[in-house]
């Protein structure tokens, strides 16, 4: 098995070499083709990202798996949905992600993931839990393991209406990626929404109930601003008006007005208004095989 990860970035010296470390020391059985899409920074970045290339030329980076491919380019793009698309155009795995570049994956991530597509070879994609960094990389969150239904993707309620698809703890296959034409480049904050509602034409999306990324939380992000990615949320998918919607819109309306010891009568309440919707989910426990479990709520 071999992963195809994407990192766009540009003047990123502060968080880059982290995230660097974060891939290129994954251990377990299976390649790693890590494809660096710069846009041209002005920074250290490119001294940094150079720096690990000559490590591994060398041979003085202990590789921990079966075989690293360590690419980048330098270039001005057309954002980074451009440079994401460029990356994933170059890549040559059966296992695609994106991390961006003050993101990180936990050790034993892809050893977790490459475990779950060789087991079960008709799941297309998976989303692990996720844990919100601060600046200094300590850990302020931890997710749950949510649950996500495939109905629901399509009509585009997940980071609208109920919990995101957190993109930095989603793996999926090559296959899945070539039904799509990409992420649409127009797009400057919302192409993981976008991603994610053509992924859900085709295939549900499995939730494995393992840490397998953080996402990083600091001042003057693109992800704060929320505006813009609603704007194209509304642009990528016209939510429609009905009464599973409503009940949707409703129930998680009500959740972010619950304090958090009612979240157990949430839970029970999600069984009722969508008893016909609980869905399975990949449970790992340590050092045991991946192995599916019933979930009864929007939580495993």
């Amino acid at each position: 098995m071999k992963f195809s990860i994407i990192t766009p970035v540009y003047n990123g010296e502060k968080y880059i070499a982290e995230t660097i470390e974060s891939v290129l020391s994954q251990k377990g059985n299976f390649e790693i083709e890590y494809i660096i899409t710069d846009g041209k920074s002005t920074d250290n970045t490119l001294n940094i990202i150079k720096h690990y290339e000559k490590l591994l030329t060398e041979k003085q980076y202990l590789i921990k798996c079966l075989a690293i491919s360590y690419k980048w380019f330098s270039e001005k793009d057309n954002g980074m949905y451009s440079a994401i698309n460029k990356g994933f155009s170059m890549a040559t795995g059966n296992i695609y992600a994106w991390l961006n570049s003050d993101d990180l994956y936990m050790p034993g991530a892809m050893e977790i993931v490459s475990k779950t597509f060789f087991k079960y070879p008709d799941i297309k994609w998976i989303k692990g839990i996720n844990a919100a960094i601060n600046e200094s990389s300590q850990i302020i969150k931890i997710n749950p393991c949510y649950i996500y239904n495939q109905e629901w993707i399509q009509l585009g309620v997940y980071g609208r209406n109920a919990y995101f698809i957190h993109q930095e703890s989603v793996f999926w296959r090559s296959e899945l990626w070539k039904t799509t034409k990409g992420i649409d480049a127009s797009l400057k904050l919302a192409g993981d929404y976008y991603l994610w509602t053509q992924f859900g034409k085709h295939s549900p999306l499995w939730s494995i109930n393992a840490p397998l990324s953080c996402f990083r939380k600091r001042k003057h992000q693109l992800s704060e601003n929320t505006g813009v990615y609603r704007k194209e949320q509304s642009f990528i998918i016209r939510t429609p008006k009905n009464w599973l919607v409503f009940r949707i819109k409703l129930f998680f309306w009500l959740k972010s007005k619950m304090p958090t010891f009612f979240e157990p009568v949430m839970l029970l309440l999600y069984r009722v208004l969508f008893r016909k919707r609980n869905k399975h989910y990949i449970d790992v426990k340590k050092n045991t095989e991946p192995t599916i479990k019933k979930a009864y709520s929007f939580i495993a």
